[in-house]
Order: structure tokens, then sequence, then C-alpha cells
């Protein structure tokens, strides 16, 4: 790698504000999956949990209920992402995404190289297979795909720490009034720009990212 383009490497950072039970999130994995692939090497990266509906307690009601089916079928029509339905015959669900958010945070302490993954993994789990993620011993069984025994996963998950971790995330999401998930911004040093939020299909965004880093960094972009 060439002086020019580690100069960017260290001031560029591409930030992912998302949340594993957010549904556009699900349906936007396979796009951001591809485009951190083809930057890897122009910027770096950071994940953001954005805390969804994290602390909620009351159950599902059936209006609630229709209103997130809309949204999955939407996502369905779009993305091509596979959903299993049954998920809406669950009886006094508690949509509380904060346990989902900690397990990835928590993953990124455990084994930071596969914190995307492990998103990835909660986001299937959920979205195409009907797990519980909001139970911490369903979220052990995914931890346990990547080589991480259910009791070290949990003894790390139940950590204050995680919970003050994954509770900063948030707060970076607001400061960055990330208000609809996905969104992506880039850091250039300490100055913040918008990429994208909600959803984009692939070329959309990449066009996109090509115009925000082009005028970000006219001559300093290799890449694009």
């Amino acid at each position: 790698m060439n002086k020019q383009k580690e100069d960017l490497l260290d001031i560029l950072h591409l930030i992912y504000v998302m949340d594993p039970m957010c549904s556009w999130c699900y349906g936007f994995a396979p796009v951001i999956k591809k485009t951190i692939e083809e930057q890897q090497g122009t910027m770096q990266f950071k994940l953001v949990l954005g805390g969804l509906r994290p602390g909620t307690e009351k159950p599902l009601e059936e209006q609630m209920k229709e209103s997130i089916k809309q949204h999955w079928q939407d996502v369905d029509q779009v993305t091509g992402q596979p959903f299993d339905y049954t998920f809406f015959e669950r009886e006094n669900f508690v949509y509380d995404t904060e346990p989902a958010c900690r397990a990835v945070v928590t993953m990124r302490y455990l084994k930071p190289e596969l914190e995307f993954e492990m998103a990835e993994a909660i986001q299937s789990a959920f979205y195409a297979n009907n797990n519980d993620v909001t139970k911490p011993e369903v979220l052990a069984s995914i931890a346990l795909q990547f080589g991480i025994s259910e009791e070290e996963f949990l003894e790390k998950f139940n950590e204050e720490e995680m919970l003050e971790k994954t509770k900063q995330d948030f707060v970076i999401a607001r400061h960055l009034q990330a208000t609809a998930f996905p969104s992506l911004y880039i850091l250039n040093g300490t100055n913040i720009h918008l990429v994208s939020r909600g959803y984009r299909p692939y070329d959309g965004l990449a066009a996109h990212l090509k115009r925000v880093l082009n005028e970000i960094a006219p001559d300093q972009n290799p890449t694009l």
C-alpha cells in the first residue's frame, strides 16, 4: 500500500448505524457487505448499534404486529431477503432490541473481526428462522457458530461493561442524528458526512458513495 492510500485509510471511516432487529437493515445486509468488501483498503469501518426499541417491556399488540408485518413484506418485495412469517403467530412477544445489540457489542470485544458477521447471523436467525433473539441463550447459540462457547459468551454478555458499551453506541447514533436505520456516514478526520439514510440498493449506494468521496477528497480517491 502506498503512502497516499495509507494516509487516506487513517483518516476515512465508513460508519454503519444499524439494529439487528430492524427489517430494513436486514434487507440492507447484502448491500453493506458488498460495499465493505469493495472498499476494503480504502477506509476503515465502524459499526454502531442504533437501538431501534431498546428496553421495550410491553408485548406487541395486534395493531403493531400488522404494522411490522407490512414493513417485512415491503423489505421482502424490494430486497428478496427471506422471512419466516410464523413470527406473527408468537404471543406476548416483547420486541426489545437491546439484547441483540448487546450481543453484537459483546462479539466486538471477544472477536472484533467477526462483529459484522455476528450482526448478520442474528438478523438471519430472527428474520429467516424465527428464533427469539431477545433471549441470551439464543444469542449464545449463535455465537457458538463463531467458535465461542456459550459459557464464555454469556459471561461477557452479562457484564455491566457490555451493557454500558451498548448504551454508548446508542448515544453515538443519536449524536450522529441517525433518525432512520440503516444509516451510513463517512468520518473524515473530525468531519462527519451523511452518505445514506434508509435503504438504498447497491448500485445507488455505490454511485452516491463515490460522489461523497470525491467531494471529500477529490485528489485522494485512487480506487473510485
